[in-house]
């Protein structure tokens, strides 16, 4: 007789998972690492990660209907159809915002995105609900790795540069791999509750591996200084160990953690301790926690630093005795953003203002508190709160249903809790739970509802609390109708279809940009600077779809530089005249109008109401700014020139740069220099501690030691002395003179100039060039010598391009000894 065969153990059987269980198990894989994406050369990295969603989806529901016998997809439970029932309630209140949108085009770019969520929320519940604890426990694994990888990255960038000192620029160095930092710490915070319950219960390995990468992701926080992040992280860990205690204190028989306790406690405080000591501001200390979340820039350190070294007589120089009202760091932020919404909430508070058009609504208000020190355009295009962002956009009936998507699966996680007895169960419950949290925390401050790799974990939590809520229930048994499931598969299908359209039209416009931007970036529009594309191949590849870019700037913006670029200038204004409309703002459209009537058709009048239309809006664009004061100085209109100046660091004032030129102007027309000082004091207690403007009223007290100014005729008088030297060719006596011109009239260019021929005569050709330049740049003579002068230099040194093209300029101005020259020497 045969051997009767062992029967297979039934706990084995258990632990084997069904081939789509395993294949599902890959799926979450491919939806937690949406991070890995490349940029793939696009302005940003939501293109490729939501094409990337796209895709996947599709892939799911495909694997999903070859196995609907398994997942039984459509018998859901009363919970899931709710949440789903919220979904598509939330995208049908943001269909219905497009009839009152500013950019229609917006709201489909944003509304395709959200049909990525509503479809992965399908796919990854009807997997997760057929094992929620195994899908939670692959997730800690998951996040180990994805955790330790980025966190590394900003452990290795800090500490590889131990030495530099933690500014802000070294900070803005870090490449972590996402748009911003805030995303960056954004995708670390939410994965760490998943490490937490992996250093309290997982086998050793898995034990130690969670401990080292959560140690090294809160050190990755701590280096870059995210508050956000710093917020739930501190929220995360006082809830977890008060939850730890409570388990400690209330199941003493069955609970034994005392040690993982002590150490949970101690990882953040050994990661502060770390993150401290290094990339140290001041030799001598560590740095505060102060300095970690509010790093400043170096000129403030080296002032600071000149501070505290000074002896008491220099201490009047780099303090400021001017009394001046800043901007609270709220009200210039955030704050600013959330007002701003609120607002246009107001305007339409039924339907919105149309979903994803928040970038597109006018902010006039918010650019009155908003500066920075660069002076560059900024758009922002979110509010940095999704609750209220939706609420402005989607009105009153998207926002109840958005808020909903946050409120049902709190109940649903209170209810969870309350049922369950074993304390390790509720321990994953409140894991899931500080996930969304930290997902919340950062909803509230930031904009997670549009980066896939954060929004991910949201809907996998979600999908977690309803399977486990499920798992208490008895199964569902009626069957559901296979046709209205299959209809409602082919619907989803085909909303994957057009996401997947939309998202790669996105992704191919914003290569474009980045292509056009890159080749324009550094180039004069009104120059003969070659570009590597032409207008024409540019307009054939063109796509209107999104109108507009991805800060919310109208998109044609770069058609229409093309257009400058080949001298099209009656193209351009037609391109930037039918893009006005795409958004209510439209400052690029009428600054680039301001250049083309400025530079071309030379329409001033033209030119200052399309500038001065936008330096209304926001007066801290410094681009305009600098347009708008040529534009005065060209009109001689100097009343309107210094409120410009006035208005402009008002409204920018950590433009350190245009403190200094705006100190030397007002003293080139009042030379009173107490004015001037006045001017400096007033930036410097904007700026506390800058260097650079410490330096700068240093060198007018300077100055004012010798003499406070020297009057026309003493003026005249020094260079007759001075004159009176070259042609005895007594040059350094010369130079001595005009030098003590320039020490109470720095902008005497005619000293300038005559120290640059001195240099010339006694062949210090490179000092020569350099206050030749001087005087080039400023135009203060129209006699050509100058350029003659400089255009010699460069030939001297063997640099026969620069030498011809001054020689150019000299004879375009008549100077006798240009004309003079063999054609060989300019041709």
């Amino acid at each position: 007789m045969p051997k009767t065969k062992p029967k297979k153990n039934p706990v084995s059987q258990k632990t084997q998972l069904p081939n789509q269980l395993i294949i599902a198990h890959v799926f979450l894989l491919l939806y937690s690492v949406s991070c890995l994406v490349p940029l793939f050369n696009a302005m940003d990295y939501d293109a490729p990660q939501w094409l990337y969603m796209s895709l996947l989806n599709i892939v799911s529901l495909i694997f999903i209907v070859k196995n609907n016998d398994f997942f039984e997809a459509f018998q859901l439970q009363k919970k899931a159809k709710l949440y789903f029932g919220l979904l598509i309630g939330f995208f049908a209140a943001g269909c219905l915002s497009m009839l009152t949108a500013i950019n229609v085009s917006e709201s489909l770019v944003h509304l395709s995105r959200l049909v990525n969520i509503v479809v992965a929320f399908f796919c990854v519940y009807t997997f997760v609900k057929k094992n929620p604890k195994a899908f939670f426990h692959l997730a800690c694994k998951i996040s180990i790795f994805l955790v330790g990888f980025y966190g590394w990255r900003a452990v290795s960038y800090f500490f590889g540069h131990s030495s530099m000192m933690r500014s802000l620029e070294f900070v803005n160095g870090l490449q972590s791999g996402f748009s911003s930092v805030n995303i960056y710490t954004a995708f670390i915070v939410v994965q760490l509750p998943l490490l937490i319950y992996g250093f309290l219960y997982s086998s050793k390995i898995w034990k130690y591996a969670s401990a080292v990468a959560m140690l090294i992701g809160i050190m990755g926080l701590f280096l870059v200084g995210s508050r956000t992040a710093m917020l739930s992280l501190s929220f995360m860990f006082i809830a977890s160990l008060g939850f730890l205690i409570f388990g400690i204190i209330k199941k003493k028989s069955t609970v034994n953690l005392k040690i993982e306790t002590f150490a949970l406690a101690g990882i953040p405080l050994l990661a502060i301790l770390l993150v401290t000591n290094v990339n140290r501001i001041e030799k001598n200390s560590m740095n505060s926690l102060n300095d970690m979340l509010n790093p400043k820039n170096i000129d403030f350190y080296k002032g600071r630093s000149l501070a505290k070294n000074s002896v008491a007589t220099t201490k009047n120089v780099v303090t400021s005795n001017v009394d001046i009202k800043k901007k609270s760091n709220v009200s210039s932020g955030r704050f600013s953003l959330w007002q701003l919404a609120f607002r246009n909430f107001k305007k339409s508070p039924i339907t919105g203002i149309g979903y994803g058009n928040y970038k597109a609504v006018g902010k006039r208000e918010h650019y009155r508190n908003f500066s920075n020190n660069k002076g560059v355009f900024a758009n922002p295009r979110r509010a940095h709160n999704d609750f209220v962002e939706k609420l402005a956009e989607t009105g009153i009936i998207g926002f109840l249903f958005y808020l909903a998507l946050f409120v049902m699966p709190l109940l649903w996680f209170v209810g969870l809790l309350r049922r369950e007895k074993d304390h390790q169960m509720q321990w994953i419950y409140f894991a899931v739970f500080l996930v969304a949290v930290a997902y919340t925390f950062d909803a509230l401050l930031n904009f997670p509802l549009e980066r896939p790799p954060i929004q991910f974990y949201f809907i996998f939590t979600v999908s977690l609390i309803i399977a486990f809520a499920r798992t208490e229930k008895k199964p569902v048994t009626a069957s559901p109708n296979k046709k209205v499931s299959y209809a409602i598969l082919g619907v989803l299908f085909l909303f994957s279809l057009a996401s997947t359209a939309s998202n790669y039209a996105i992704l191919s416009a914003y290569q474009l940009q980045r292509s056009l931007r890159t080749d324009l970036m550094g180039k004069t529009l009104f120059s003969e600077e070659k570009l590597r594309n032409n207008f024409d191949d540019v307009k054939q590849r063109w796509s209107n779809y999104p109108q507009l870019s991805y800060v919310g700037t109208v998109n044609n913006v770069f058609l229409a530089n093309y257009a400058i670029k080949a001298k099209r200038y009656d193209e351009a204004l037609e391109i930037l005249e039918a893009s006005k409309s795409y958004n209510t703002d439209a400052l690029l459209v009428k600054a680039f109008k301001a250049e083309i009537y400025l530079n071309v058709k030379e329409n001033l009048d033209s030119a200052q109401y399309y500038s001065e239309s936008v330096f209304d809006i926001y007066p801290a664009f410094k681009t305009n700014y600098y347009m708008l004061k040529k534009i005065y100085s060209l009109r001689k209109d100097t009343t309107s020139l210094v409120n410009a100046m006035h208005r402009y660091s008002k409204y920018n004032p950590r433009d350190l740069n245009e403190w200094q030129t705006k100190a030397n102007t007002i003293y080139e027309f009042t030379k009173d220099s107490d004015l001037m000082l006045k001017v400096l004091d007033t930036g410097i207690a904007y700026n506390t501690y800058s260097q650079k403007l410490v330096d700068a009223k240093k060198e007018v007290l300077g100055k004012l030691k010798f003499k406070s100014f020297l009057n026309k005729g003493e003026v005249k008088a020094k260079h007759q002395e001075a004159y009176d030297f070259f042609v005895k060719q007594q040059y350094e006596k010369a130079r001595v003179v005009y030098e003590e011109i320039l020490k109470t009239n720095p902008r005497d260019y005619l000293s300038i100039q005559n120290i640059g021929i001195i240099d010339l005569v006694k062949k210090n050709f490179k000092e020569a060039i350099k206050n030749l330049t001087i005087v080039i740049d400023n135009h203060p003579f129209k006699d050509g010598k100058a350029e003659y002068s400089r255009g010699y230099c460069y030939e001297q040194l063997g640099q026969f391009e620069k030498a011809k093209k001054d020689f150019r300029a000299s004879r375009a101005k008549k100077y006798s000894q240009a004309m003079s020259l063999p054609a060989s020497r300019y041709e």
